[in-house]
């Protein structure tokens, strides 16, 4: 989505102080999500099939004071590679606060945000029946490969296997 429809697209909604930020800070090459989607039981599985390109999920919440430091890390890495995978936060603690999340630098620097929508459980356990809910939890999905798990921001090694295959 351009800049140009993210901004748009944020002030048909009603959420002008997202828009007036858009056009008072850089987002950089990531465009900042225009929306928060919900990450309801199909999710996972979706994002699991949409791997074209590798992609970085990142499951945050509000109040995990890691998570803006390893976003930040991961963006600037993500920039940096030829293959540009995409950037997913996952906020479980995040539905609605869809205006705050909008407007946090740090989330801003994804390709796509997400808020858990039902069973915090459950959608853990969709993801991976071993994690336990610590944040940040990080989960690297190569195109076309398994997806490799990390509670914290990955190793160096095993980010520049996902973006040097």
């Amino acid at each position: 989505m351009s800049f140009r429809s993210s901004l748009e697209s944020a002030l048909r909604a009603g959420r002008f102080a997202f828009g007036a930020a858009l056009l008072s800070t850089s987002a950089g090459p990531l465009a900042a999500p225009a929306t928060v989607q919900p990450f309801g039981p199909q999710t996972w599985g979706d994002l699991q099939r949409a791997g074209a390109k590798p992609q970085v999920v990142v499951f945050s919440t509000t109040d995990c004071s890691h998570c803006p430091a390893v976003i930040d890390g991961l963006a600037t890495s993500l920039r940096k590679s030829a293959l540009k995978p995409r950037l997913v936060v996952v906020v479980m603690d995040g539905a609605g606060q869809e205006a705050e999340l909008l407007a946090d630098r740090h989330y801003r620097q994804a390709d796509a945000l997400h808020a858990f929508d039902g069973d915090a459980v459950n959608l853990r356990y969709r993801v991976n029946p071993d994690w336990r809910g610590l944040t940040p939890y990080v989960v690297l999905l190569p195109a076309g490969g398994g997806p490799r798990y990390f509670n914290g921001a990955p190793p160096a090694g095993a980010l520049r296997a996902l973006l040097h295959p």
